[in-house]
């Protein structure tokens, strides 16, 4: 066996083993006072994750009689799952937006039975981490940030003088079925993480060229915490966190607000920019580049869905959104597969990194650098369009334009050696 095809071997049982790891020791801190996640049958980042389940398992199971027994018992599980939590009145909302523990179960049951641990690992790795997150870093992110700059990105998106939030927010009142349709792309993200991963898998052993070259495992397990960082370095929660009730029609004058750290909605969560969300719905849209045209479709039109909810929700300001450009572009130069040259990942980290420091300042630095954008319109829309197209166009691009095929026979190849 080489050593890429050993490597991509070891990371993911490495991974779950880290993150089953880490759920045991912060649930052991959080102590009874804290519900576990995985336990309460009612987590609304883990029940969609836990439904990637079932996606995971209808990609990498080759038996169609086990797929439709996974998916039977799938749902008899979930509607056990709900007549439990019915009995113990837990609010319907919670049960409806937690579905997939069922899903999970029945899919874990079949692969571990069958001895298929790679899928089963793949299957159980996103809830975990979901879990995971639910009682520690957004935690520790939030001690470490009492003060935000949520001020500061609320002036910095007026100085396009075009009111994002404001008009987000009001469509949502205004048309509740895109609300609902928006907001369900947005709670189904985990979800759609875990069959991005079982998608690479399917592509990888068939030695499918698809995608952008992106190791979407290490992408996973490295992006949460290079997130936490940059929210340590710019907190911010978002106009419906920040401005409570003035969210979408009475948000403050931007003139009248702080241009600095200031303190914003302390219980929220420090997760504005940039937003994972978003920039996870783009990266599994990415993944998709040589696959079918409808798949391409769906794939792009769940992340605008995302994309919307974040803003319409008030979760996120536009900017939050224009960093995630530069963002993704290092992450995903970072997390390629070894078979992606230096060349092509330069540009795109040296790009992506220098834009979203000079994103930073331009925010660190707000009471001098926003009000010279509010002066001139023109300026601020330059500035948020560089942002984004400089290192886009430094991206790593889609496999099946890079000229030849080696990636392509290189995977099917390494996996046999």
């Amino acid at each position: 066996m080489s050593t890429t095809a050993f490597r991509r071997r070891l990371l993911l049982p490495a991974s779950l083993a880290w993150s089953v790891l880490l759920l045991l020791v912060l649930e052991w801190i959080a102590g009874a006072n804290r519900p576990a996640p995985l336990l309460a049958l009612a987590d609304p980042y883990v029940g969609p994750a836990a439904f990637g389940a079932l996606a995971v398992h209808g990609m990498l199971c080759t038996d169609e009689r086990r797929r439709v027994l996974v998916l039977r018992s799938g749902i008899t599980l979930e509607i056990l799952r709900f007549v439990f939590l019915a009995w113990r009145s837990v609010p319907l909302g919670s049960v409806v937006f937690s579905v997939g523990y069922g899903f999970l179960a029945a899919a874990l049951v079949d692969l571990l039975v069958h001895h298929e641990w790679r899928p089963a690992a793949l299957a159980a790795l996103v809830p975990i981490g979901m879990a995971t997150s639910r009682l520690g870093l957004a935690d520790i992110v939030q001690r470490l940030t009492p003060l935000t700059y949520d001020g500061t990105l609320l002036a910095l998106d007026a100085t396009l003088r075009v009111p994002f939030s404001r008009l987000g927010g009001q469509l949502f009142e205004a048309a509740p079925s895109i609300r609902m349709i928006s907001l369900i792309s947005y709670a189904a993200l985990p979800g759609a993480i875990a069959a991005g991963l079982a998608y690479e898998e399917y592509s990888y052993t068939r030695g499918l060229a698809r995608g952008v070259g992106v190791n979407m495992l290490l992408a996973y397990m490295v992006s949460g915490t290079i997130a936490a960082v940059l929210y340590v370095l710019c907190p911010a929660t978002g106009p419906s966190h920040a401005f409570g009730t003035g969210f979408p029609g009475a948000l403050p004058n931007p003139s009248s607000v702080s241009l600095q750290l200031a303190f914003f909605a302390p219980d929220s969560p420090r997760n504005a920019m940039p937003s994972l969300h978003v920039t996870w719905a783009v990266l599994l849209a990415r993944s998709t580049a040589g696959a079918r045209l409808s798949i391409r479709i769906a794939a792009y039109t769940f992340a605008a869905l995302t994309a919307l909810a974040t803003i319409g929700s008030g979760e996120h300001y536009i900017f939050d959104l224009i960093a995630v450009a530069p963002f993704l572009v290092v992450l995903e130069a970072a997390t390629a597969h070894w078979s992606i040259s230096w060349r092509q990942r330069i540009p795109a980290l040296i790009s992506g990194t220098l834009f979203y420091a000079l994103l930073m300042i331009v925010i660190r630095d707000g009471s001098v650098a926003v009000p010279l954008l509010a002066r001139s319109p023109s300026l601020a829309w330059a500035f948020a369009v560089l942002t984004m197209a400089i290192p886009l166009a430094c991206s790593l691009r889609p496999l099946g334009d890079l000229g030849d095929e080696t990636y392509r026979h290189r995977a099917f190849a390494t996996e046999r050696t």
